[in-house]
């Protein structure tokens, strides 16, 4: 069984200082044995801001490249946990 849920979420700010809310959505596997309390393990993770961009880090620093546009952004402030809503 896999599921997908919004992981956290987060700000982006690209050179003209414009912000961008990111979510973090990430891809879950149960790898529990049949008949055991479910297991679930991160398989698969995708950064996508609100209005539909995707985001691909380019080092440790929080810096991120918007997919497709080539726009550099860097994060700001501190990630929160999303809503499982």
């Amino acid at each position: 069984m896999t599921k997908t849920i919004p992981d956290r979420v987060f700000q982006v700010k690209d050179a003209a200082g414009r912000t961008y809310r990111v979510t973090r959505y990430a891809w879950l596997d149960n790898v529990a044995e049949e008949g055991r309390p479910e297991e679930w393990r991160e398989t698969w993770h995708l950064l996508m801001t609100d209005n539909g961009g995707y985001l691909d880090p380019l080092d440790e620093d929080g810096r991120y490249v918007v997919d497709g546009t080539g726009t550099l952004v860097e994060a700001v402030g501190t990630a929160e946990k999303a809503d499982a809503a």
